[in-house]
């Protein structure tokens, strides 16, 4: 008897935790345990966040069918609609060697016009960005194909060095 409770809280405790994508369940996770963000909110709350999600769980379990209604006719990140981080993401561009070689003057240049890019959201999915040595960034418009061929083409091995034989 005994066994077979803990064995159904333990059960029950695997699922709470690995099951974040209710509104309160996600709210708890966002806010003190950060298994589906970066960061929570609250670093040094991780045992109340285990504490809370049963009592989140329950609640959410309670309101299921409220919730897949929302989410249905709002959307899947519904109540946390978050726009993509395209900062963050355009910003790993200046870690490139080629960023790099750029003099101070030239890099604050550079920072400042891909955030100017960003803000005016003149960058999208088929945009490509050339660095130049002055700090200025060249926009050139791509199409889908072409799009697919440079990333098929980065995603493969770099190059064997030619091999020469020497008798």
């Amino acid at each position: 008897m005994k066994s077979r409770i803990f064995r159904t809280l333990a059960i029950s405790m695997a699922t709470v935790l690995f099951s974040t994508g209710c509104m309160m369940s996600r709210l708890v996770d966002r806010a003190f345990l950060g298994i589906t963000v970066r960061r929570p909110t609250y670093i040094d709350r991780k045992t109340t966040g285990v504490f809370l999600l049963p009592f989140t769980f329950v609640i959410d379990v309670a309101t299921f069918p409220i919730q897949a209604l929302l989410v249905v006719i709002l959307g899947d990140n519904f109540p946390w609609n978050e726009p993509t981080d395209a900062l963050g993401n355009s910003m790993a561009m200046l870690d490139t060697p080629q960023f790099k070689q750029l003099g101070e003057t030239e890099q604050k240049i550079a920072i400042a016009e891909l955030k100017l890019l960003i803000e005016e959201k003149k960058l999208t999915p088929n945009t490509a960005l050339a660095l130049g040595a002055d700090g200025h960034w060249t926009l050139v418009e791509l199409s889908a194909d072409t799009r697919n061929q440079l990333i098929a083409r980065a995603q493969q091995p770099e190059a064997p060095q030619a091999l020469i034989c020497v008798r």
